[in-house]
């Protein structure tokens, strides 16, 4: 199994076991579905290859039922919970959003891109890019399908998207390889190198998200411990004592004046 997959799968354990994040979790994966289901629609009016087209409008119509499956679920398990409609943010945050670190200039939640992008960068590198995406969709709605076999409802929505997901990914594969033989071969490749470059690219930019901010809670701590922390010790050793004086106690120490009676 591939590393970055085993990160994701434990990464992701603890989702599937917390029913708010869960129902939080699938909310998220309808959002993304939704998305690139409107973002290949926009691109099928807009190829000009036939045969793209009808795959196009088909994927489509996958992704928005997918959107759907994942809708319906999310709201069974809701129900069941009793959770209002938008859950805190705090809970909301550690749901596994597709979204979180990309750069919403150039792709969409889905990681496709936009359908300003398909026209100025042509049809070889939107279904290159749709191939690498889909590529990855599918390696991880496999590791969330495992994860979820404790819940066979939730776990039948992974079987039903993956097996649409294979498709996704064979005829983009197709397509691309019927360009390479047709004499765009040098252009195909560039353009799958610059699918996966750019996943790269905003992998380690996600990393780097989060990665400061781990950073940044560690140099809080740090300065807590070493400074704050023993200073405000310090300061509570060195404080004096503010208050009334016990005017018994003053006349046991030998103060024979007469106990006051008024303020003056």
């Amino acid at each position: 199994m591939p590393f970055a997959n085993l990160l994701l799968r434990a990464r992701s354990r603890k989702i599937w076991r917390d029913p708010v994040r869960t129902v939080l979790t699938l909310e998220s994966f309808s959002r993304t579905e939704a998305d690139g289901g409107k973002d290949i629609g926009s691109a099928a009016g807009k190829v000009a290859d036939d045969e793209l087209r009808g795959h196009l409008r088909r994927h489509t119509a996958d992704e928005l039922r997918h959107a759907e499956l994942f809708r319906t679920r999310a709201a069974q398990l809701r129900s069941t919970l009793d959770l209002p409609t938008g859950t805190g943010s705090e809970a909301e945050d550690s749901a596994y959003d597709l979204s979180r670190g990309r750069p919403a200039a150039e792709v969409d939640a889905h990681g496709f891109f936009t359908s300003g992008l398909l026209d100025e960068l042509g049809e070889v590198a939107y279904v290159a890019m749709l191939h690498a995406a889909e590529k990855r969709a599918a390696q991880l709605f496999t590791v969330h399908r495992d994860l979820t076999r404790h819940d066979p409802e939730t776990c039948a929505v992974f079987e039903e998207i993956l097996r649409d997901e294979q498709y996704h990914v064979a005829y983009t594969r197709t397509i691309l390889e019927k360009w390479s033989n047709n004499g765009r071969a040098s252009e195909v490749a560039a353009a799958k190198s610059g699918a996966r470059g750019g996943h790269f690219w905003s992998a380690w930019k996600r990393t780097g998200i989060r990665s400061g901010a781990a950073f940044s809670r560690g140099v809080l701590h740090v300065l807590y411990l070493t400074l704050l922390l023993p200073f405000g010790l310090f300061a509570r050793r060195g404080a004096v004592e503010q208050g009334w004086a016990d005017i018994e106690s003053d006349a046991s120490s030998g103060n024979s004046s007469k106990p006051l009676r008024s303020q003056y």
